[in-house]
């Protein structure tokens, strides 16, 4: 998901936690095992597994090469120049696309001082800053391997009285301590264009999984569980599944798509949407909420999407009695804009999280399993 709002550059506080219900967590599972279709462990193992891997914006291939491992035997897997990833898995009918993208939220390192301390900007376009609270802690993709680091600025005694005074922080306020010196940092690799990303764990919190990088990571999840049940079950359509890149600085790998002569009848995004479920959120402005199914969304800031898909859809959810939702959204973009520029019939389904854009994305498993369930029963039907 990509935020287009246009607000100074700022640190603003994190919202608070929302209490979900008690629930057991269930027992692992081994990363990448394959699970029986319906396996209600199934996606919470893959949303463990996807969000520990390290994929900032410009640099996914841990990601890609994870899925990429998992498609293999599954059908065609190709890669297009840009870093995007594929799986084609053909049949008799209309040529389908649904894609999600692989890169999180991330710092890029500007410069380092002659102390070693990193001064960083987002690696996205989400400037407004949201995302970076004081504290948190980062895995630093060096080029000798990840190292810890922690984003911070002057604290307590150290304040200046006009410091105190300040209700704002700029990026020029904060910078990523690793506890190195800058000879040392260079001989770890660190340097200008060294990323990193939030070193927060998927936690179970009653009902809710609660982590970095869910966005879009439970997109990728759909897209690993659909190659499993595809894999058991032959789609009545031409399918291709797809991993795209930096869609968080401006949606660009999907702007290529379509690339080498490829091309797609009706195409799916699948991003996680958003939840109004949360106390200092208006159900009138977000009539989503956690654990309601997937969101078919009707227009975001950049595109309207298919009325037939969304009605089309819905016949398929009522049908398999999967619970959707219906949402519009605003200060929202996604891939899904250029799907359509490159000539395809486009819906975004949008599994809601709440706290977007922060380390502790919170989800429930059971929308991500329903977008699974949707789209397998929509692919293995003839239609157009």
């Amino acid at each position: 998901m990509s935020d287009f709002r246009e607000r100074d550059t700022v640190l603003a506080d994190a919202e608070a936690y929302g209490t979900p219900e008690p629930a057991t967590r269930p027992a692992p599972r081994a990363p990448g095992d394959d699970a029986p279709a319906g396996d209600p462990h199934e996606v919470e193992v893959l949303l463990r597994t996807l969000c520990e891997l390290s994929g900032p914006t410009g640099q996914e291939d841990e990601v890609t090469a994870w899925v990429a491992r998992e498609w293999e035997g599954r059908g065609e897997v190709t890669r297009s120049p840009v870093g995007n990833l594929f799986l084609r898995i053909p049949g008799p009918g209309p040529r389908v696309l649904l894609a999600a993208h692989a890169d999180e939220l991330s710092l890029i390192v500007r410069s380092v001082t002659a102390e070693g301390f990193l001064r960083v900007l987002p690696g996205e376009r989400d400037l407004f800053s949201f995302p970076y609270f004081i504290g948190s802690r980062f895995r630093v993709m060096a080029a000798g391997g990840p190292l810890p680091g922690v984003l911070a600025t002057t604290t307590g005694h150290a304040l200046t009285p006009e410091q105190r005074d300040r209700t704002r922080l700029a990026w020029d306020d904060v910078f990523v301590d690793v506890g190195m010196t800058a000879e040392e940092c260079a001989a770890a690799g660190i340097g200008v264009g060294t990323r990193m990303v939030w070193a927060s764990s998927v936690e179970r919190m009653g009902r809710l999984l609660v982590g970095k990088a869910m966005d879009d990571r439970l997109g990728v999840a759909v897209l690993v569980a659909l190659s499993r049940r595809l894999a058991r079950r032959a789609p009545a359509c031409d399918v291709t599944l797809a991993l795209t890149v930096q869609e968080e600085i401006g949606m660009v790998g999907a702007s290529s798509l379509a690339r080498d002569g490829r091309s797609f009848d009706v195409g799916f995004i699948i991003d996680n949407g958003l939840a109004g479920d949360i106390p200092t959120v208006s159900p009138e402005h977000v009539p989503v909420r956690l654990g309601g199914g997937p969101a078919l969304v009707h227009r975001d800031s950049s595109v309207h999407y298919s009325r037939r898909l969304i009605g089309r859809m819905h016949e398929v959810a009522a049908r398999e009695g999967i619970p959707v939702q219906d949402v519009v959204l605003y200060h929202y973009s996604s891939d899904g804009a250029h799907l359509v520029r490159q000539g395809m019939e486009t819906l975004l389904v949008a599994p809601p999280i709440r706290y977007s854009h922060s380390p502790f994305e919170a989800v429930d498993p059971r929308d991500v399993e329903s977008a699974v369930r949707l789209f397998e029963a929509y692919l293995c039907e003839a239609q157009g």
